[in-house]
């Protein structure tokens, strides 16, 4: 009887700490897996505003092949500010101009002209691409609302990024 009376406490002992370790093991497995879902809808949605920047590019872009070296040519890209409640950064570049990268940080990511979109702590890159026959000014700005514009007798397409209550 001595040796029954040992093994149920023992027993208790490893069903809990067995039940205790599959319990971390689940919550580890479930930690990693919210965590790449939240990069994967970031990315996503930096992805969009992308594409919405880009789209008003190329509208700018064939307003100035119809309009004359003289006319103001704008369009207001409403872009979020953030993306799932994380502030992004916009970089415009113009790869097909030699030497036109001073003031961004990710001009190995595009051959030609592309957005590369990106979280302030930079752990989730994405990168659009777009066609413009005029020249577009390589910048960097905050996520948010953005002027697309070529000034008159300019001969590049330029932004700037306005307040929220504009």
């Amino acid at each position: 009887m001595d040796g029954r009376a040992v093994s149920s406490p023992l027993g208790y002992i490893l069903n809990l700490g067995v039940a205790g370790v599959v319990l971390v093991s689940l919550w580890a497995a479930g930690a990693v897996f919210l965590d790449t879902n939240t990069d994967t809808a970031v990315e996503r949605a930096l992805q969009t505003q992308g594409n919405e920047l880009a789209g008003d590019i190329q509208t700018v872009d064939r307003a100035v092949a119809e309009a004359g070296p003289t006319q103001v040519v704008d369009e207001r890209a409403t872009l979020a500010t953030s993306v799932r409640g994380t502030d992004y950064v916009i970089e415009v570049l113009n790869a097909s101009v030699t030497g036109d990268t001073a003031g961004v940080e990710h001009a190995e990511r595009c051959e030609r002209q592309c957005l590369v979109l990106a979280t302030d702590d930079g752990s989730v890159i994405t990168t659009v691409r777009f066609t413009s026959a005029t020249s577009v000014e390589t910048t960097r700005f905050d996520g948010g609302p953005v002027t697309v514009h070529r000034p008159a007798g300019a001969d590049q397409i330029r932004f700037e990024p306005l307040d929220d209550a504009q």
